[in-house]
């Protein structure tokens, strides 16, 4: 007999345990996506189960999800068009990985991040070996920040992933130490994956498909770490600093002011713009 459909897992624990106590057999089953069923084994027990779990519902009232905002179907697509645009314009600007002074002045090497040149840690973001990381990296990238920004507003979107690529590659370069030497916005990419799968599994109307990213995240891992160029360590700490970033910016009040979101997304595009001049020299006597 089904006593009750429960929207959320630990609800339905819960009542279940009441059942446990009054020493009812019953089952705990999985119903569709965000459902579960409770179900009586046996028909007399219904009036006794009924009771208990009525008494415990009266006593203990299920907390209101807040109903979700909707977001226009077109929300997060420029800033996600515009991120891509910049790396391949980057790409076309600074040519691919050679000895030349964008590559020298702006890659994540270890030894001169450690030694105070942390602009290294965004500038890095920007460069790419080819062209075929540069659009890879577009795509993704642009596609993740869109979705970011659908979620949490442009403006942390943009933060998010700027913070995890840059402390991603600064952890990298801390952990390395030696030989390593890092360019690419993957790093930034693996972070907006782990920021969008944090955001997701703290929010009760989505943490059943948190692991979509998360899977994302490994299986994109193992196809970059084919690669014998791949940065591993920048991957995985990229990864690491967008989980923490996910899960700190869940704990914030949503910013629904348009004015400080496009703020704050102004200010995340000038950081990269920063670290080149510093780079290049141009900021320093």
């Amino acid at each position: 007999m089904l006593l009750r459909l429960v929207p959320a897992f630990r609800r339905a624990m819960d009542l279940s345990l009441v059942l446990d106590q009054e020493g009812i057999a019953h089952q705990l089953r999985a119903v569709g996506d965000d459902r579960w069923a409770l179900v009586i084994e046996s028909d007399d027990d219904a009036v006794r189960a009924e009771a208990a779990v009525g008494a415990f519902e009266r006593e203990n009232p299920p907390p209101a999800l807040a109903p979700r905002e909707e977001v226009a179907p077109s929300a997060g697509v420029l800033p996600g068009l515009l991120f891509g645009l910049a790396l391949l314009a980057l790409q076309i600007w600074t040519g691919p990985e050679s000895e030349n002074r964008w590559f020298a002045r702006g890659s994540a090497e270890a030894g001169s991040i450690l030694r105070g040149e942390w602009w290294r840690t965004v500038t890095a973001l920007t460069l790419h070996a080819d062209a075929g990381h540069a659009v890879g990296n577009a795509l993704l990238g642009g596609l993740l920040l869109a979705l970011l920004a659908r979620r949490i507003g442009v403006g942390l979107a943009a933060w998010a992933v700027l913070l995890s690529g840059a402390l991603g590659t600064a952890a990298a370069a801390e952990l390395m130490r030696r030989h390593f030497a890092s360019v690419g916005a993957s790093t930034a990419v693996f972070g907006a994956l782990a920021t969008l799968a944090a955001l997701q599994a703290v929010d009760p109307h989505s943490r059943r498909r948190a692991w979509i990213p998360l899977g994302a995240g490994v299986a994109l891992l193992g196809f970059l770490g084919s690669s014998t160029r791949a940065d591993l360590a920048g991957h995985l700490c990229g990864f690491g600093a967008g989980l923490g970033l996910g899960l700190a910016i869940a704990r914030l009040p949503q910013l629904r002011n348009q004015a400080v979101q496009a703020a704050l997304a102004l200010g995340a595009a000038l950081v990269p713009v920063l670290a080149w001049l510093l780079a290049l020299g141009h900021l320093t006597k």
